[in-house]
């Protein structure tokens, strides 16, 4: 569980203040561009200084922590292309974590992954998303993770987010990803959270994903 109490963070020309955050399952954090989403995540995990405020997991406080030593994964905005093959990057991280890299395989399907070279933009998502998971975090952080990608790539990488028993904070802009993934949203404007809501609309989400997929895969012959 992630706990974010009384925070206070100025950087970027923006002022964040979040009285309040409570992540157990999977919660969007939506907003307009500039609304603060980026910023406060990276305080969240320690990248920008917080001027007040506590960041706690599971009970433990982590505020004074650097951000290599809290028990949080956080995958960039940025798009992260690292010089390896699928299976050289896996076992890597999990020699320098200490984890073992076949139940992030397991559990996110990445065996047909493996001996690849070239990857597809979700592909190559989920294998950063599989990097971030070798750390061993107790909750995990995702700051537009689908942004790049086209759709059919997009369902296999939310597919797989769904699959996942960690607590998720998950920025996006786009609603129907938040109601397909996440049990609870949270808007940001202008530096301030509201909500959070519970998500009354993942039946519908599902439905009109799996039907814009059913286009692709009609017209195009794309499978996911």
């Amino acid at each position: 569980m992630l706990e974010v109490s009384d925070f206070l963070v100025r950087a970027y020309g923006i002022e964040i203040r979040v009285d309040e955050l409570v992540v157990r399952g999977k919660t969007a954090l939506l907003g307009r561009n500039g609304s603060g989403k980026t910023t406060f995540v990276k305080a969240v995990v320690g990248i920008l200084r917080n001027e007040r405020g506590r960041v706690l997991v599971d009970g433990v406080d982590v505020t004074d922590l650097p951000t290599e030593r809290r028990p949080i994964a956080y995958l960039p905005q940025e798009r992260v292309v690292l010089p390896f093959r699928p299976a050289e990057q896996l076992r890597y991280f999990a020699r320098l974590h200490g984890t073992d890299f076949r139940w992030v395989v397991e559990n996110l399907g990445l065996d047909g992954l493996l001996a690849k070279s070239g990857l597809s933009g979700g592909e190559r998502q989920l294998l950063n998303i599989a990097t971030a998971l070798l750390k061993g975090p107790k909750v995990l952080i995702l700051d537009e993770p689908t942004q790049a990608l086209d759709f059919p790539n997009k369902v296999m990488v939310l597919r797989t987010l769904r699959r996942l028993d960690v607590p998720t904070v998950f920025v996006t802009h786009d609603p129907l990803e938040a109601y397909y993934l996440c049990d609870e949203l949270v808007v940001m404007e202008s530096g301030r959270i509201k909500g959070p809501v519970r998500n009354e609309m993942r039946e519908w989400a599902e439905e009109a994903l799996e039907n814009t997929l059913k286009l692709y895969t009609d017209m195009i012959g794309v499978e996911v």
